[in-house]
Formats: C-alpha cells, structure tokens, sequence
C-alpha cells in the first residue's frame, strides 16, 4: 500500500469510535497515527541504514509489536488512562498497516520466531520503477477505493449536525 494507510487509519479510528460508542475525536486521532507509524523505519532505512536491511524486517513491521501494544493498551484502559485510548488507537491502527501491506506485500507475521513471509497478491516488478509496477496493478484500485470512501465519511461527518468534523 502506498496512499490507503492514513485514509483507512481514519476509518478505523471513525468505526471504532461508533462501536465504543465514545464521543471523543482521540481515538480517530491516535488510530489514524498508528496506521502510518510502522513506514516510520523508512527514515532509518534511508538515513541510516543505507537501504541496506528491507523496512519490513524492521520490528515496526513485526505484527507482535503492535500485539503487544494492544496488550499493554488493555491493562491501560481498564484503568481509565487515557494513555490506554492513545495506545489503543496506535495498536490498532499499527495492525490496520500490517493487514493492508499483506495485501500486495510480504510480511513477517510470525516475527521474530519464523521468516514465514504473507503476501496475499504478488505483484511482478514489470517496471524498471517499482513504484508504477504497483500503480499500475489492478490492487491500486483498492487504495483508490479506500481513500474515496475516508473522504466520503469525512465530507458526510462534515455536514452533520451531530457529529463533529476530525
């Protein structure tokens, strides 16, 4: 995924708010974070690294990173902090990212115990560019799909006198 995860972040954080059935715009806020969080190792990957080790080896693209996260959220929330909520919404959102790359991407899912590497669709590097081997693929249409239906819940949240805008 390469423009699906902030938008799909934003409709996690939304869903997951009107099941809770919380007022609070935190938990959207903290959701939408985590779903980009894990690209955050690109700044290592480029900066220090030297594009040396794949992003997705890095333990930002470890599902039991954001497992664990979720687990140290559920102590947090049942006593009311509202470090819980951030976190929370961090894990979640981090999970959203791991889900989405395995779409078109390996992950690790079972890191750092086995190199056991998921990937629903595999996309051929056709293009001397990777990046337009990716744009080009049919599985683009999704994170089209995905970014149209965020900017139609954030116009309608928008509009609606109940609810305010995020």
């Amino acid at each position: 995924m390469f423009i699906a995860h902030l938008p799909a972040g934003y409709l996690l954080g939304k869903a997951a708010t009107r099941q809770l059935n919380l007022k609070s715009r935190q938990l959207v806020l903290w959701t939408s974070i985590g779903s980009i969080l894990p690209d955050a190792d690109m700044l290592y990957f480029y900066l220090i690294d030297n594009q040396s080790t794949h992003h997705r080896h890095y333990f930002s693209h470890w599902p039991i990173t954001w497992l664990m996260l979720l687990a140290l959220s559920a102590i947090l929330l049942s006593r009311k902090s509202r470090l819980g909520v951030a976190l929370f919404g961090v894990s979640i959102g981090g999970l959203l990212h791991m889900v989405l790359d395995s779409v078109a991407a390996p992950v690790f899912w079972l890191a750092p115990f086995s190199k056991l590497q998921v990937e629903f669709i595999e996309i051929p590097a056709i293009y001397e560019n990777y990046i337009w081997s990716f744009v080009l693929h049919w599985t683009f249409a999704i994170e089209i799909l995905i970014c149209s239906i965020a900017i139609g819940v954030f116009l309608k949240s928008r509009r609606s006198p109940h609810q305010t805008p995020i």
